[in-house]
């Protein structure tokens, strides 16, 4: 494991003199001992003290640079030594048990168990020496020598020197960066990045057309060379120093300035970069594609707009997850999702909001479930001046960290902490600014996506209650679509265009305009190849996906009751009727096509009409995909009386009946009779089966037929169960979205979108 290279801004900024207002505490760990660079951070008053910090890999030790530098164990939470005279500008844990790496004018590495140097590398220069990578794994280190050069270490018993490259200081000041495994340094100067094979003595020149690389940051795995040109990222194969792929921000994508890399994820996939300097964008690491946009903004007092803000300390999570700063104008904590782009819960809400605390230490645990902070100004009187162990989940301050006692103190517990989505029952919120219009559950992840008049296409995880993404459609989606395996997304738009997105990187695929105005519905056909589009035409085409053609059209033909004999059926096929809605039966070749006045059944091995499926109730409706039952309606003991009931289609009968009901029942409970029908949905281990009644919904346990739970849901008319059949998603008539969680047996949450007010 490695320590991330982490402080190449330090360097150029104390040699360039480069460093903007909203200059970031970013670089942070993805390796085996980790550390944090320490930049100057930028507020309104001026420059905010630095304070180096380290944690190891496991988040147990914690190494602060105070008055003297400490070592706490945060999990005895104890402080388990204190070491004089060090005033390090960067600082790491190493590999021997009890010794730490300070970094300033000169090298020290001291062991604090006994209280001794263990080697010492003296001041060459006036500048600084700076950290650029160590090696857990190898035992190295790379320190740069100011402008001068750049020198290879091994670390163990005896300190010793393996190489020493001289920079080649002339017009432009160079740009160096190791990796984390030690085995490759990166130069980049004028057009030409020098990669130095470490472990030998190979070195590549890669020149670069069109511009001059300016920052650089390798992959945790070292395979990915990120260099920044402008606008663009180049992701560089160091070995073949060759360009594997570009990332770019167009203005049209919301581009504010030359992108800098900030960090990869644990896993090289991802890669943050510094959109200029009111945003960071997600980046594909392997295709260089644009994943999300997080912008920086507050709500401008009197102007109703939201504005751009600065980050005036920023720290990012070790897997590139989540970002923590502190806004200009809000003066709080802010966390952001980066996957999202969403803003959540504030970190330390009342006990610094509006009072502009001056942070100097900002910093994510390795696990991601606890933050560092070193601020003064806060209202919390045991945390201002001091520096504090926050829990992230609950938005509290756990641990006081007062290098002045041998223990932390151990703050208690809020009555109330705040949590990102409530999990008890919420006021309904809105998950669309203007009406919902289609909503639809992965078969293979636990994903819903909703579509709406807002022109919005929304990703949520339910089962947290968070909005994972939204994608912004050129005119609203009317109908969604998931393929067999979840692997697709099909969205069918009002002006009869058909969208298409891979569901693992939300990649979008080329549009087929389907000429069929507004589509009412889509349905994949296995093998994910064929999808029926049904629109305002009366005709149904069948489209290949891959080839993009009609391989069929089907033409509903409605049985109106007036309609006797050859010619009627000729005078129906001639106009033939509209298409509301798809449904097709898994694991047979029936799909059902409705109207307003009837359904055909189509058996797509031949494309036939089948008057009478085998197995099958004259009217049935499917249950999607991994579902080898139907659902139907049987007539009760009362002549005014219908059963909803759950139909094994290959053993032809009633697996089970569930709720009887009468007309009255599928109107809504208290108002003008407006029928909202009834609909099943059974979950994916066929375990239950949820029912809906007007607007009464009732869980089921199919094993024993037994009625589990009732409750009331305000217009609801879609059910949908995702994919581990844990939660429930009632969907209703006014733009909200209930979680039911059936292991509790009771309501979870209402999604929310924060930025619908109504």
């Amino acid at each position: 494991m490695y320590l991330v290279l982490a402080i190449k801004r330090l360097n150029e900024a104390t040699t360039m003199n480069r460093w903007k207002p909203y200059t970031r505490v970013l670089r942070i760990l993805l390796a085996a001992v980790p550390f944090l660079a320490t930049f100057s951070i930028q507020d309104a008053a001026g420059s905010i003290s630095r304070t180096p910090t380290a944690f190891s890999d496991d988040g147990r030790l914690f190494l602060v640079q105070t008055d003297e530098l400490v070592v706490w164990d945060l999990e005895t939470k104890a402080l388990v030594a204190k070491i004089p005279g060090l005033h390090c500008r960067q600082i790491a844990l190493l590999k021997q048990d009890g010794w730490v790496l300070c970094v300033e004018h000169s090298v020290t590495i001291y062991d604090w168990k006994n209280r001794a140097s263990v080697a010492t590398i003296p001041q060459e220069s006036q500048q600084p020496y700076g950290l650029l990578a160590y090696s857990s794994e190898t035992d190295r280190m790379i320190l740069r020598h100011g402008n001068e050069a750049v020198s290879v270490w091994q670390l163990g018993k005896k300190l010793v020197p393996l190489k020493h490259i001289a920079l080649e200081v002339k017009k432009d000041v160079p740009s160096a960066v190791a990796s984390p495994d030690t085995k490759w340094l990166a130069i980049a100067q004028g057009h030409t990045i020098h990669l130095h094979d470490l472990t030998g003595t190979t070195i590549r020149d890669l020149v670069i057309e069109g511009g001059k690389p300016r920052d650089l940051l390798f992959a945790p795995d070292s395979s990915r060379l990120a260099a920044s040109v402008g606008k663009t990222i180049l992701l560089i194969d160091p070995v073949e120093a060759s360009i594997a792929t570009r990332a770019t921000l167009t203005n049209v994508e919301g581009a504010q300035g030359p992108l800098t890399p900030e960090v990869f994820s644990r896993d090289g996939r991802r890669l943050v970069a510094a959109n200029g300097e009111w945003s960071y964008a997600l980046f594909n690491a392997d295709t260089g594609e644009l994943v999300t946009l997080t912008e920086f903004t507050y709500a401008a007092p009197g102007s109703g707009m939201r504005s751009p803000t600065q980050l005036r300390a920023v720290d990012i999570a070790a897997d590139a997850d989540h970002l923590v700063g502190q806004p200009e104008h809000l003066h709080t904590l802010q966390i952001w999702d980066l996957q999202t782009g969403m803003m959540l819960p504030d970190l330390c809400g009342e006990d610094c909001r509006n009072r502009a605390p001056r942070v100097s230490v900002l910093k994510w645990s390795p696990t991601g479930s606890k933050i560092v902070v070193g601020m003064q100004g806060g209202a919390n009187p045991d945390v201002d001046g001091k520096i504090s162990v926050w829990d992230v989940p609950s938005r509290s301050p756990e641990l006081v960290l007062d290098p002045g006692q041998p223990q932390a103190k151990v703050l208690a517990k809020r009555s109330t902490p705040p949590t990102f989505i409530t999990t008890t029952p919420a006021v309904p919120a809105f998950v669309h600014a203007q009406a919902l219009r289609a909503a639809g559950t992965s078969p293979s992840a636990n994903l819903l996506v909703t579509s709406g008049d807002d022109g919005l296409l929304k990703i949520w995880d339910p089962s947290q209650g968070t909005l994972l993404r939204q994608l912004a459609l050129s005119a609203p989606a009317n109908a969604l679509a998931f393929s067999a395996d979840g692997v697709i997304l099909a969205a069918g738009t009002l002006e009869g265009e058909v969208r298409l997105w891979e569901t693992d990187t939300w990649r979008e695929f080329s549009p087929y305009a389907s000429k069929q105005g507004r589509i009412n519905a889509l349905q994949f056909l296995p093998g994910n190849r064929l999808l029926v589009v049904a629109g305002e035409s009366p005709k149904v085409p069948v489209v290949d996906l891959v080839t993009r053609t009609v391989v069929k059209e089907l033409a509903h033909t409605g049985r109106s009751p007036a309609c006797n004999g050859t010619n009627c059926e000729k005078n129906l096929a001639l106009r033939g009727e509209v298409v509301d809605s798809l449904s097709f039966l898994d694991g047979s070749s029936f799909l059902l096509t409705i109207s307003q006045s009837g359904r055909v059944v189509w058996d797509i091995t031949t494309w036939r009409e089948v008057e009478k499926p085998a197995g099958i109730p004259a009217v049935w409706s499917g249950l999607g995909w991994k579902q080898s039952f139907v659902w139907t309606t049987t007539r009760a003991g009362d002549p005014k009386a219908w059963t909803l009931a759950v139909w094994d289609a290959k053993r032809n009968r009633v697996l089970a009946s569930l709720d009887t009901f009468t007309k009255r029942d599928t109107e809504i409970d208290h108002g003008p009779p407006v029928a909202l029908g009834t609909s099943i949905a059974v979950d994916p281990s066929h375990r239950w089966a949820a029912t809906r009644v007007g607007e009464h919904i009732s869980v089921w346990d199919l094993s024993t037929q037994a009625k589990r739970k009732t409750f009331h849901v305000k217009t609801p008319y879609q059910l949908h169960w995702t994919s581990d059949g844990k939660h429930l998603i009632v969907a209703t008539l006014d733009r909200k979205i209930l979680v039911w969680s059936a292991e509790t047996m009771e309501p979870a949450h209402y999604l929310r979108d924060p930025s619908v007010a109504r």
